[in-house]
């Protein structure tokens, strides 16, 4: 649950900040970083200008397409299993068998380090350069204050940029503290990759890349 009342998410993803007693619109940091280029890979329709929607000519391209909505699916799942396992203790009764090495390597990175998880699936946002997102986890992890991305997929150098944009937001709202980020890879294959991300320019990165988004909105 968000830590501030003020924010919520509705079921498509979109964030609401309620600003003077009105609830208004704010971008997550995703659909910021697909908006100015980030995600290369990410086709679809803008929101905000659908008549920019990107067509698929070719084969190749839907099929890519495909297993790009097939990792995004995976990667909700293994979400929801490992937010509701840290919230309640408890793993459902089944799990589909393409997610068990996700929620293995899950457990795996839980029974091999001393963790202490402050905050799950965070909601947080920026008032001043006006974005929001969801921030996976708050934690101690061997006595290290962390943020922590999971991820199913490959790993990226704009998962460094993502979580530099959360923990700027947490920092504003929360706990101004000095935190490392990290991306948790779950790996196909059962094992657990945990990546620290120390690039200083990546919060300047994202930053750049908000006022991008506002300006083209703007004009």
């Amino acid at each position: 649950m968000p830590s501030d009342p003020k924010i919520i998410c509705d079921d498509d993803h979109r964030y609401y900040v309620r600003v003077d007693e009105v609830m208004r619109e704010m971008p997550s940091v995703t659909t910021i970083m697909k908006d100015v280029g980030y995600y290369p890979w990410a086709f679809g329709v803008s929101r905000d200008k659908p008549e920019m929607e990107i067509k698929f000519p070719t084969e190749q391209e839907e099929e890519l397409q495909q297993k790009l909505d097939t990792a995004a699916q995976r990667g909700t799942a293994v979400h929801q299993i490992t937010e509701d396992l840290d919230r309640t203790g408890e793993l459902p009764d089944e799990i589909a068998p393409e997610l068990e090495p996700y929620i293995d390597a899950y457990l795996d990175f839980k029974n091999q380090n001393n963790l202490e998880i402050t905050a799950i699936e965070e909601f947080v946002y920026n008032e001043e350069f006006w974005y929001a997102g969801a921030l996976d986890r708050v934690m101690t992890i061997n006595g290290v204050r962390a943020i922590v991305d999971l991820k199913t997929g490959q790993t990226a150098c704009t998962t460094g940029v993502q979580l530099a944009a959360y923990l700027y937001a947490y920092q504003s709202m929360v706990d101004n503290g000095e935190f490392t980020r990290f991306g948790l890879h779950l790996r196909p294959n059962g094992t657990y990759k945990l990546v620290p991300y120390k690039n200083n320019q990546d919060l300047a990165n994202f930053l750049a890349a908000v006022r991008v988004y506002h300006y083209k909105r703007n004009i």
